[in-house]
C-alpha cells in the first residue's frame, strides 16, 4: 500500500477534466498500464486498498476515480497523472 503522498501540481484544465468526468481515456489508459505491468485487477485493488468493483468500474468507464486515487494509481503504475488522464 502507498504510505506517503507527494504533492502533484495539476493544471486547471487537468483538474476540470478529472472533476468533470470528461476524460474517456482514463479507463483505457488504466487497463493498458495495469496489463503492461502484469497486475490483475485484484492486485491493484489490494495495493490501493479499494474494492475490486471500483477498479472494474474505472476500467469500464462507468466511474471516474477521484484525484487522490488518480495520484495513487499513477504511483503504483509507475507513470504520471497525465498518462492516466490523456491519450
Amino acid at each position: 500500500m502507498i504510505e506517503s503522498h507527494e504533492f502533484c501540481r495539476l493544471s486547471e484544465a487537468d483538474i476540470a477534466t478529472v472533476i468533470g468526468g470528461e476524460s474517456e481515456d482514463i479507463a483505457y489508459n488504466l487497463r493498458r498500464l495495469r496489463l503492461e505491468l502484469g497486475y490483475r485487477r485484484a492486485d491493484l485493488a489490494d495495493e490501493l486498498n479499494i474494492s475490486l468493483s471500483a477498479i472494474a468500474k474505472y476500467e469500464t468507464g462507468s466511474r471516474i476515480p477521484d484525484i487522490d486515487t488518480i495520484i495513487q494509481l499513477s504511483k503504483v503504475l509507475h507513470t504520471n497523472v497525465n498518462n492516466l488522464i490523456f491519450k
